[in-house]
């Protein structure tokens, strides 16, 4: 999925660069290791699509500023295919909710001010509506609604 692998690619951590050695390993668990316990064969590749499943979540929560940093990087279509994705699957879903809690940190509309100390707290609430899910990621990342 493009919008994974653009929040891997422009990472600055070490770690982002695993996903190509945990594919390896999951289909393929006996590459470059000799397994001696035929239990280690589970283990490796169980491990290896676990990390292929939450690399994205781990790397994403390491960019200090993801929004200054991919801004510009998405395209409509990536951030449609991934929200559309997340509804359904539990992994993805984890990651939208992780996404739109640091979206919604570092928003200054949600500040609280003087005069209401609760801010825009009723504003944005989880449901399974893709369309504001869309349009949050993309008012994050700066992304434009192409014209149909």
């Amino acid at each position: 999925m493009k919008f994974i692998d653009i929040i891997l690619q422009h990472s600055q951590a070490k770690q982002s660069k695993l996903i190509g050695p945990a594919t390896k390993a999951s289909t393929n668990p006996e590459t470059g290791v000799t397994i001696n316990n035929p239990a280690a064969f589970h283990v490796i590749k169980d491990c290896a699509t676990i990390a292929i499943k939450y690399l994205p979540h781990y790397v994403f929560g390491l960019y200090a500023n993801p929004f200054e940093v991919l801004k510009g990087k998405f395209e409509y279509k990536d951030i449609d295919e991934f929200v559309k994705a997340a509804l359904s699957d539990m992994v993805l879903h984890q990651l939208l909710i992780l996404i739109s809690e640091k979206i919604k940190k570092s928003s200054s509309t949600l500040a609280a001010s003087d005069n209401d100390p609760y801010g825009d707290y009723e504003s944005f609430n989880y449901s399974n509506n893709d369309l504001q899910y869309i349009e949050l990621l993309c008012n994050a990342f700066n992304v434009v609604k192409p014209n149909k």
